[in-house]
């Protein structure tokens, strides 16, 4: 018993360690001025491509915006093969913080099956549950029982190909004039507050705000929780169970009908189906998501 308890304490640790860290991180985010040094840095990393030769891993190049200059100075092609460079390391890093806590909530129903929960574990339970939108009215081992169940279906990687495509979509491949100044990658809103960057040429609707977040990294990690969270992206979270009880590589294209409410652009499953597949991100989806 005290060696169960020394693990999951280690565990719970780790995961303390890791939390803090990330946002420490956030202040350690490369900054990047122009296109130019954008290639530069990945140059001196030997990073040349988004898919990777064999044997190869993808670098932990963290940067923190993109340029304002990003597309102006080079081809259509290299732009979009850097946009997808700058983010892979980026959506890794967040699909591992997801693993991460993932590992804990199978440990902890491990706990629960052997009814030695303790206050510290449903304290962790309870955190995980806000932070992934889940309640239940049921008191005692039903109400841990449920919140696992559902927090073992929310708290899952995105198929780096969906980030990558909903992001070039959004962004026009990192041209948007609103991405510079936010650092937001889906377009994500605040309503009814000034808080957040005001849209520019959308003078019908003033009830909303870009949202402003301090990094790309930052604006992926909130996106990939709102997949994780909202409700209504369930069928998208059960789906993404059904590949995985299957033992199936969790595919973004797979999972494209699933996501109807995700953006409100005409033919937007369309537009994904169509960026995946012309830009072979059904490989990133293979590599990017092995654990490093």
């Amino acid at each position: 018993m005290k060696n169960k308890s020394r693990i999951i304490f280690f565990i719970v640790g780790i995961l303390l360690i890791l939390s803090s860290r990330s946002k420490a991180e956030e202040n350690n985010f490369i900054p990047i001025n122009t296109t130019q040094e954008m290639q530069n840095l990945f140059q001196k990393s030997n990073y040349k491509n988004y898919i990777l030769e064999k044997d190869q891993t993808y670098p932990t190049i963290l940067i923190k915006n993109f340029p304002t200059d990003f597309g102006q100075t080079i081809t259509k092609e290299e732009q979009q093969k850097l946009f997808f460079m700058a983010l892979i390391p980026l959506i890794r890093k967040v699909n591992e913080e997801i693993l991460n806590e993932k590992k804990i909530i199978y440990y902890l129903e491990h706990k629960l099956s052997e009814n030695t929960l303790d206050s510290t574990d449903e304290i962790i339970i309870e955190d995980l549950a806000v932070k992934y939108d889940i309640s239940t009215k049921m008191q005692g081992y039903r109400r841990y029982a449920i919140l696992l169940k559902q927090l073992k279906l929310r708290a899952n990687v995105i198929p780096p190909s969906l980030l990558l495509s909903m992001a070039a979509i959004n962004t026009n491949w990192g041209k948007g004039k609103f991405l510079a100044p936010s650092n937001n990658l889906y377009r994500e809103l605040n309503w009814y507050t000034n808080e957040g960057l005001k849209p520019e040429d959308e003078t019908e609707d003033t009830s909303y705000r870009i949202k402003i977040y301090p990094s790309l990294y930052a604006s992926i990690k909130d996106y990939a929780l709102k997949l994780n969270s909202n409700v209504d992206y369930t069928e998208f979270r059960n789906m993404r169970k059904v590949q995985e009880e299957n033992n199936q590589q969790i595919s973004g294209r797979f999972l494209i009908p699933y996501l109807i409410f995700a953006n409100d652009i005409p033919n937007y499953a369309g537009l994904l189906d169509y960026t995946i597949t012309y830009h072979n991100l059904d490989t990133v989806d293979k590599i990017a998501t092995k654990r490093p």
